[in-house]
């Protein structure tokens, strides 16, 4: 299978959206404050709470992360985005719980609507091989 196959980013922002938590360890909020223009400090307070240890990205009203680009639907960030982004839609949840596979078919246009969580699983395993952690609180050392 090739990549698109699977997934192809639609650059529509739906992962981008909900209250799930987007973490970060706070050595990883230097690269998103540079690409941003701020100290890292800065960075930290106007766009993360503390979460579980962590820093969590804050969200807008709307549900959205506030490095969401709400018209161009980019990531402000996205050269420097936290690891969890970087995995989507490959997170250890989709990959080990069908329902939650299922979810994200039904939300993300990138996601092939025809593609059973087995063919997802085995595209990863073939094109991509390492898990993501079970928790991003301690990185991907941790499986």
């Amino acid at each position: 299978m090739k990549t698109k196959d699977v997934f192809d980013c639609q650059v529509c922002g739906v992962c981008c959206r909900g209250q799930g938590g987007i973490f970060m360890r706070q050595d990883q909020a230097f690269g998103p404050a540079e690409l941003l223009g701020l100290t890292t400090d800065d960075f930290i307070r106007l766009y993360t709470e503390p979460r579980h240890g962590l820093l969590s990205l804050k969200i807008d009203d709307d549900g959205y992360c506030l490095l969401h680009d709400k018209e161009k639907h980019i990531c402000r960030i996205h050269a420097a985005k936290p690891t969890m982004c970087r995995d989507w839609p490959f997170f250890w949840g989709m990959l080990n719980i069908e329902e939650a596979f299922l979810a994200a078919r039904n939300n993300c246009p990138g996601i092939r609507p025809d593609v059973s969580w087995e063919e997802f699983k085995a595209w990863h395993r073939e094109h991509i091989g390492t898990m993501p952690p079970k928790s991003y609180i301690w990185g991907r050392d941790e499986r």
